[in-house]
Protein backbone atom coordinates (compact mmCIF):
# COMPACT_ATOMS: atom_id res chain seq x y z
CA UNK A 1 0.00 0.00 0.00
CA UNK A 2 1.39 4.07 -0.83
CA UNK A 3 1.56 5.79 2.05
CA UNK A 4 -1.49 7.86 3.29
CA UNK A 5 -0.91 11.78 2.40
CA UNK A 6 0.77 13.00 5.60
CA UNK A 7 1.01 10.00 7.34
CA UNK A 8 3.95 10.26 10.12
CA UNK A 9 7.67 9.49 9.64
CA UNK A 10 7.54 7.49 13.60
CA UNK A 11 11.17 6.17 12.37
CA UNK A 12 12.09 10.07 12.56
CA UNK A 13 10.86 11.87 15.79
CA UNK A 14 12.80 14.50 17.35
CA UNK A 15 12.49 16.65 20.67
CA UNK A 16 12.04 20.26 20.74
CA UNK A 17 10.53 22.70 22.96
CA UNK A 18 6.98 24.29 22.38
CA UNK A 19 4.69 26.23 24.07
CA UNK A 20 1.69 24.39 25.17
CA UNK A 21 -1.50 25.44 25.71
CA UNK A 22 -3.54 23.73 28.56
CA UNK A 23 -6.45 25.67 28.53
CA UNK A 24 -8.31 28.60 29.89
CA UNK A 25 -6.04 30.24 32.69
CA UNK A 26 -3.71 28.06 32.37
CA UNK A 27 -1.64 29.55 29.72
CA UNK A 28 0.88 28.67 27.96
CA UNK A 29 3.92 25.93 29.71
CA UNK A 30 7.10 25.74 27.71
CA UNK A 31 8.62 21.99 28.11
CA UNK A 32 9.86 19.38 25.45
CA UNK A 33 8.06 17.67 23.24
CA UNK A 34 8.33 14.72 20.58
CA UNK A 35 8.12 15.85 17.04
CA UNK A 36 7.34 12.87 14.33
CA UNK A 37 8.05 13.67 10.00
CA UNK A 38 7.99 14.52 8.19
CA UNK A 39 5.79 12.34 6.33
CA UNK A 40 4.76 11.83 2.49
CA UNK A 41 5.01 15.56 1.21
CA UNK A 42 6.00 16.99 4.33
CA UNK A 43 8.62 19.39 5.66
CA UNK A 44 10.26 19.35 8.49
CA UNK A 45 11.03 22.97 9.87
CA UNK A 46 13.32 24.39 12.56
CA UNK A 47 11.06 27.77 13.27
CA UNK A 48 13.14 31.23 13.34
CA UNK A 49 9.84 33.20 14.81
CA UNK A 50 6.01 32.82 15.33
CA UNK A 51 4.09 36.20 14.75
CA UNK A 52 1.16 36.57 17.58
CA UNK A 53 -1.60 37.35 16.20
CA UNK A 54 -4.81 38.38 17.74
CA UNK A 55 -6.78 35.59 16.62
CA UNK A 56 -4.26 33.35 19.03
CA UNK A 57 -5.56 35.84 21.53
CA UNK A 58 -9.14 34.35 21.27
CA UNK A 59 -7.47 30.74 21.38
CA UNK A 60 -6.13 31.83 24.91
CA UNK A 61 -9.30 32.81 26.24
CA UNK A 62 -11.02 29.53 25.08
CA UNK A 63 -12.94 30.86 21.69
CA UNK A 64 -10.82 27.86 19.90
CA UNK A 65 -12.02 25.04 18.41
CA UNK A 66 -9.92 22.10 19.04
CA UNK A 67 -9.44 20.75 22.47
CA UNK A 68 -6.52 20.86 24.83
CA UNK A 69 -3.99 20.78 25.30
CA UNK A 70 -2.70 22.01 22.26
CA UNK A 71 0.11 23.95 20.42
CA UNK A 72 -0.82 27.23 18.30
CA UNK A 73 0.40 29.67 16.29
CA UNK A 74 0.00 29.84 12.80
CA UNK A 75 2.94 32.92 11.59
CA UNK A 76 5.93 31.41 11.12
CA UNK A 77 9.36 31.03 9.40
CA UNK A 78 12.49 29.10 9.31
CA UNK A 79 14.33 26.50 7.34
CA UNK A 80 14.26 23.53 5.62
CA UNK A 81 15.77 20.68 7.76
CA UNK A 82 14.35 17.67 6.33
CA UNK A 83 11.86 16.73 3.47
CA UNK A 84 9.30 13.70 2.78
CA UNK A 85 8.66 11.74 -0.24
CA UNK A 86 6.73 13.59 -2.65
CA UNK A 87 8.34 17.14 -1.91
CA UNK A 88 10.73 18.95 -4.69
CA UNK A 89 9.81 22.26 -4.70
CA UNK A 90 12.55 22.67 -1.46
CA UNK A 91 15.61 21.02 0.24
CA UNK A 92 17.09 20.68 3.19
CA UNK A 93 19.18 24.07 4.39
CA UNK A 94 16.62 26.69 2.05
CA UNK A 95 14.57 29.66 3.86
CA UNK A 96 11.12 29.37 4.02
CA UNK A 97 7.78 30.93 5.07
CA UNK A 98 4.64 29.29 5.76
CA UNK A 99 1.12 30.29 5.39
CA UNK A 100 -1.81 30.16 7.62
CA UNK A 101 -3.44 28.08 5.00
CA UNK A 102 -2.43 24.80 4.34
CA UNK A 103 -4.23 23.24 1.50
CA UNK A 104 -3.73 19.60 1.35
CA UNK A 105 -3.92 19.69 -2.67
CA UNK A 106 -5.86 16.83 -3.63
CA UNK A 107 -9.53 17.74 -2.63
CA UNK A 108 -12.55 18.85 -4.83
CA UNK A 109 -11.74 23.24 -4.00
CA UNK A 110 -8.08 22.28 -4.37
CA UNK A 111 -8.11 20.83 -7.18
CA UNK A 112 -10.62 23.71 -8.55
CA UNK A 113 -8.16 26.63 -7.63
CA UNK A 114 -10.03 27.63 -4.03
CA UNK A 115 -6.96 26.70 -1.94
CA UNK A 116 -8.42 28.54 0.59
CA UNK A 117 -11.46 26.81 1.12
CA UNK A 118 -9.12 23.08 1.23
CA UNK A 119 -11.91 21.26 3.15
CA UNK A 120 -9.31 18.72 5.00
CA UNK A 121 -7.60 22.16 6.44
CA UNK A 122 -10.67 23.57 7.77
CA UNK A 123 -12.20 20.36 9.30
CA UNK A 124 -9.02 18.61 10.85
CA UNK A 125 -6.44 20.70 10.91
CA UNK A 126 -8.65 23.87 12.23
CA UNK A 127 -11.12 22.48 13.87
CA UNK A 128 -9.83 19.28 15.05
CA UNK A 129 -6.21 19.79 15.51
CA UNK A 130 -5.07 17.07 13.50
CA UNK A 131 -3.35 16.17 10.56
CA UNK A 132 -5.40 15.52 7.14
CA UNK A 133 -5.61 12.07 7.79
CA UNK A 134 -6.11 12.27 11.06
CA UNK A 135 -2.94 11.26 12.95
CA UNK A 136 -1.06 13.74 15.61
CA UNK A 137 2.60 15.26 14.92
CA UNK A 138 3.24 16.09 18.56
CA UNK A 139 3.23 13.94 21.43
CA UNK A 140 4.42 14.64 24.68
CA UNK A 141 7.24 12.75 26.27
CA UNK A 142 5.04 10.29 27.95
CA UNK A 143 3.98 9.09 24.30
CA UNK A 144 0.31 11.39 24.90
CA UNK A 145 -0.46 12.68 21.55
CA UNK A 146 -0.89 16.30 21.31
CA UNK A 147 -3.08 18.36 18.86
CA UNK A 148 -1.74 21.45 16.80
CA UNK A 149 -4.63 24.27 16.36
CA UNK A 150 -4.06 24.81 12.63
CA UNK A 151 -0.54 25.42 11.79
CA UNK A 152 0.69 24.16 15.23
CA UNK A 153 3.30 26.89 15.01
CA UNK A 154 5.01 27.50 18.29
CA UNK A 155 7.62 25.24 18.56
CA UNK A 156 11.07 24.74 17.64
CA UNK A 157 10.19 21.97 14.61
CA UNK A 158 7.37 21.55 12.99
CA UNK A 159 6.38 18.78 10.25
CA UNK A 160 3.98 20.92 8.04
CA UNK A 161 2.08 19.79 4.77
CA UNK A 162 4.35 21.00 1.61
CA UNK A 163 1.42 23.23 -0.16
CA UNK A 164 2.27 25.31 3.02
CA UNK A 165 5.78 26.53 2.59
CA UNK A 166 7.10 28.52 -0.02
CA UNK A 167 11.35 29.00 -0.26
CA UNK A 168 12.33 33.02 0.07
CA UNK A 169 12.72 33.73 -3.96
CA UNK A 170 16.45 34.52 -5.77
CA UNK A 171 17.22 38.03 -4.90
CA UNK A 172 16.27 37.81 -1.57
CA UNK A 173 18.19 41.36 0.24
CA UNK A 174 20.00 40.13 3.81
CA UNK A 175 18.57 43.16 5.38
CA UNK A 176 15.29 41.59 5.88
CA UNK A 177 16.19 38.83 8.28
CA UNK A 178 14.47 35.01 8.05
CA UNK A 179 12.56 36.09 11.56
CA UNK A 180 10.69 38.97 9.82
CA UNK A 181 9.13 36.84 6.98
CA UNK A 182 7.24 35.45 9.50
CA UNK A 183 4.69 37.90 9.66
CA UNK A 184 4.23 37.29 6.02
CA UNK A 185 2.44 34.43 6.62
CA UNK A 186 -0.80 35.73 7.89
CA UNK A 187 -1.21 39.27 7.93
CA UNK A 188 0.58 39.81 4.60
CA UNK A 189 -1.12 37.08 3.01
CA UNK A 190 -4.43 38.42 3.97
CA UNK A 191 -4.07 41.70 3.01
CA UNK A 192 -2.43 40.83 -0.65
CA UNK A 193 -5.80 38.91 -0.98
CA UNK A 194 -7.71 41.93 0.04
CA UNK A 195 -6.03 44.49 -2.18
CA UNK A 196 -5.14 42.40 -5.26
CA UNK A 197 -8.28 39.49 -5.58
CA UNK A 198 -11.09 41.00 -3.29
CA UNK A 199 -10.63 44.53 -4.60
CA UNK A 200 -8.46 44.40 -7.54
CA UNK A 201 -6.92 48.13 -6.52
CA UNK A 202 -6.24 50.36 -9.69
CA UNK A 203 -3.74 52.60 -10.26
CA UNK A 204 -5.42 56.03 -9.06
CA UNK A 205 -7.73 54.68 -6.65
CA UNK A 206 -8.89 56.38 -3.45
CA UNK A 207 -8.80 53.72 -1.07
CA UNK A 208 -9.83 53.73 2.69
CA UNK A 209 -8.24 51.10 4.99
CA UNK A 210 -10.16 50.92 8.59
CA UNK A 211 -7.70 50.21 12.06
CA UNK A 212 -4.04 50.12 11.07
CA UNK A 213 -3.01 46.78 13.02
CA UNK A 214 -0.98 44.30 11.04
CA UNK A 215 -3.34 43.43 8.60
CA UNK A 216 -4.37 46.65 8.11
CA UNK A 217 -0.46 48.02 7.60
CA UNK A 218 0.36 45.44 5.46
CA UNK A 219 -3.09 46.78 3.36
CA UNK A 220 -1.89 50.17 3.10
CA UNK A 221 1.80 49.30 1.70
CA UNK A 222 0.52 46.85 -0.91
CA UNK A 223 -2.39 49.60 -2.06
CA UNK A 224 0.31 52.21 -2.15
CA UNK A 225 2.56 49.17 -4.46
CA UNK A 226 -0.36 48.28 -6.17
CA UNK A 227 -0.68 52.11 -7.60
CA UNK A 228 -3.24 53.66 -5.85
CA UNK A 229 -3.94 57.43 -5.60
CA UNK A 230 -5.03 58.35 -2.26
CA UNK A 231 -4.93 55.96 0.71
CA UNK A 232 -6.92 57.17 3.83
CA UNK A 233 -6.06 55.59 7.44
CA UNK A 234 -7.99 55.16 10.63
CA UNK A 235 -7.69 53.94 13.94
CA UNK A 236 -8.06 55.34 17.48
CA UNK A 237 -4.59 54.80 18.03
CA UNK A 238 -2.69 57.99 17.36
CA UNK A 239 0.64 55.55 17.11
CA UNK A 240 -1.01 53.45 14.93
CA UNK A 241 -1.95 56.22 12.63
CA UNK A 242 1.78 57.59 12.54
CA UNK A 243 2.49 54.09 11.90
CA UNK A 244 -0.14 53.83 8.77
CA UNK A 245 1.83 57.06 7.38
CA UNK A 246 5.11 55.50 7.56
CA UNK A 247 3.40 52.94 5.26
CA UNK A 248 2.23 54.58 2.69
CA UNK A 249 -0.96 55.98 3.95
CA UNK A 250 -1.16 59.59 2.23
CA UNK A 251 -3.97 60.61 4.92
CA UNK A 252 -4.92 59.90 8.66
CA UNK A 253 -8.13 60.14 10.53
CA UNK A 254 -8.83 59.51 13.75
CA UNK A 255 -11.71 56.37 14.09
CA UNK A 256 -13.57 58.83 16.82
CA UNK A 257 -13.56 62.17 14.95
CA UNK A 258 -17.30 63.83 14.93
CA UNK A 259 -16.87 64.60 11.40
CA UNK A 260 -15.38 60.97 10.11
CA UNK A 261 -17.40 61.18 6.62
CA UNK A 262 -16.38 64.46 5.76
CA UNK A 263 -12.99 64.50 6.40
CA UNK A 264 -12.28 61.14 4.70
CA UNK A 265 -14.00 63.15 1.63
CA UNK A 266 -11.59 65.98 2.29
CA UNK A 267 -8.49 63.33 2.11
CA UNK A 268 -9.59 61.97 -0.66
CA UNK A 269 -9.66 65.44 -2.88
CA UNK A 270 -13.02 64.95 -2.54
CA UNK A 271 -13.33 62.35 -5.38
CA UNK A 272 -15.53 59.41 -4.19
CA UNK A 273 -13.91 56.55 -2.40
CA UNK A 274 -13.33 53.64 -4.61
CA UNK A 275 -12.32 50.69 -2.06
CA UNK A 276 -12.98 50.30 1.29
CA UNK A 277 -10.68 47.59 3.12
CA UNK A 278 -12.20 47.09 6.41
CA UNK A 279 -9.66 44.94 8.35
CA UNK A 280 -11.28 44.36 11.92
CA UNK A 281 -15.20 43.26 11.21
CA UNK A 282 -17.68 44.02 13.22
CA UNK A 283 -21.33 45.40 12.40
CA UNK A 284 -20.23 49.31 13.12
CA UNK A 285 -17.23 49.14 10.63
CA UNK A 286 -19.09 47.71 7.85
CA UNK A 287 -22.09 50.38 8.24
CA UNK A 288 -19.39 52.88 8.27
CA UNK A 289 -17.31 51.41 5.24
CA UNK A 290 -20.79 51.33 2.94
CA UNK A 291 -21.39 55.02 3.88
CA UNK A 292 -18.43 56.12 3.02
CA UNK A 293 -17.81 54.15 -0.42
CA UNK A 294 -18.63 56.11 -3.86
CA UNK A 295 -21.39 55.19 -6.30
CA UNK A 296 -20.03 51.84 -7.68
CA UNK A 297 -17.55 51.13 -4.81
CA UNK A 298 -16.37 48.15 -3.41
CA UNK A 299 -16.23 47.60 0.68
CA UNK A 300 -14.01 44.41 1.45
CA UNK A 301 -14.25 42.93 4.98
CA UNK A 302 -11.35 41.11 5.95
CA UNK A 303 -11.31 41.31 9.65
CA UNK A 304 -13.26 38.90 11.83
CA UNK A 305 -14.06 40.71 15.23
CA UNK A 306 -17.43 40.77 14.73
CA UNK A 307 -18.14 37.07 14.15
CA UNK A 308 -20.21 36.43 16.92
CA UNK A 309 -23.26 39.25 16.03
CA UNK A 310 -25.24 40.02 12.89
CA UNK A 311 -24.05 42.70 10.53
CA UNK A 312 -27.01 44.68 8.20
CA UNK A 313 -26.98 47.27 5.43
CA UNK A 314 -28.35 49.78 6.98
CA UNK A 315 -28.92 51.72 4.00
CA UNK A 316 -30.36 49.31 1.74
CA UNK A 317 -31.49 52.04 -0.65
CA UNK A 318 -28.52 53.12 -1.15
CA UNK A 319 -26.36 50.22 -1.36
CA UNK A 320 -28.69 48.89 -4.46
CA UNK A 321 -28.78 52.63 -5.91
CA UNK A 322 -24.89 53.41 -6.03
CA UNK A 323 -23.99 49.73 -7.40
CA UNK A 324 -21.85 48.93 -4.08
CA UNK A 325 -20.14 45.77 -3.95
CA UNK A 326 -19.76 44.50 -0.39
CA UNK A 327 -16.81 41.76 -0.79
CA UNK A 328 -15.77 39.05 2.26
CA UNK A 329 -12.06 38.22 2.01
CA UNK A 330 -10.70 35.69 4.20
CA UNK A 331 -6.85 35.76 3.00
CA UNK A 332 -5.56 34.39 -0.66
CA UNK A 333 -4.73 31.16 -2.44
CA UNK A 334 -1.78 30.28 -1.17
CA UNK A 335 0.10 28.50 -4.54
CA UNK A 336 -0.49 31.24 -6.31
CA UNK A 337 -0.22 34.32 -4.04
CA UNK A 338 2.18 33.46 -1.46
CA UNK A 339 4.71 33.87 -3.97
CA UNK A 340 4.05 36.88 -5.81
CA UNK A 341 4.03 38.54 -2.38
CA UNK A 342 7.19 37.18 -1.69
CA UNK A 343 8.60 38.74 -4.69
CA UNK A 344 6.50 42.01 -3.99
CA UNK A 345 8.52 42.20 -0.45
CA UNK A 346 11.60 41.49 -1.69
CA UNK A 347 11.02 44.26 -4.61
CA UNK A 348 10.39 46.83 -1.71
CA UNK A 349 6.56 46.63 -1.25
CA UNK A 350 6.95 46.52 2.13
CA UNK A 351 9.14 45.98 4.99
CA UNK A 352 8.22 43.22 7.55
CA UNK A 353 10.36 44.99 10.00
CA UNK A 354 8.64 48.06 10.63
CA UNK A 355 5.54 45.39 10.60
CA UNK A 356 6.87 44.82 14.24
CA UNK A 357 6.94 46.81 17.05
CA UNK A 358 7.46 43.87 20.36
CA UNK A 359 10.03 41.32 19.81
CA UNK A 360 9.63 38.17 22.63
CA UNK A 361 11.92 35.19 23.30
CA UNK A 362 10.63 32.32 23.03
CA UNK A 363 10.21 31.63 26.93
CA UNK A 364 7.80 34.58 26.85
CA UNK A 365 5.63 33.65 24.36
CA UNK A 366 2.63 34.20 26.89
CA UNK A 367 3.83 37.94 27.22
CA UNK A 368 3.70 38.21 23.54
CA UNK A 369 -0.08 37.26 23.42
CA UNK A 370 -0.88 39.83 26.48
CA UNK A 371 0.80 42.41 24.88
CA UNK A 372 -2.00 42.03 22.10
CA UNK A 373 -4.36 41.58 23.79
CA UNK A 374 -3.96 44.84 25.52
CA UNK A 375 -3.55 46.70 22.95
CA UNK A 376 0.18 47.88 23.21
CA UNK A 377 1.46 46.38 20.27
CA UNK A 378 1.46 48.76 17.05
CA UNK A 379 1.66 46.32 13.95
CA UNK A 380 2.64 42.84 15.26
CA UNK A 381 4.39 40.79 17.95
CA UNK A 382 7.08 38.27 16.91
CA UNK A 383 8.22 35.58 18.97
CA UNK A 384 11.51 34.64 18.19
CA UNK A 385 13.17 31.18 18.19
Amino acid sequence: MPPTLGAPNTTATRTSRAAVFYGVGLGLRIEDVQVTGPGPREVLIEVAACGACHSDVHKLQGHGTVAAPNIFGHELAGTVRAVGTGVDHVRPGDRVACTFLVPCGECAACRSGAEDNCGPFRTMMQAKGLRYDGTHRYHQLDGTPLRASGVGGLVGLVSLPAGAVFPLPDGWPEAIPLTDVAVLGCAGLTAYGAVNRAAKVRPGANVVVLAAGGVGLCTVALARHAGAGTITVSDIRDESLAAARGFGATGTVHAGDRDFDARVGELAGGAPIDVVFDTIGTPGTVAQALRIVGIGGTVVVSGLAGTGGPGRIEDLNGFVRNKITLVGSYAAVPGEDMPKLLEAVRDGALDPARLISARFPFDRAEDAYGAVAAGTVTGRALIEY
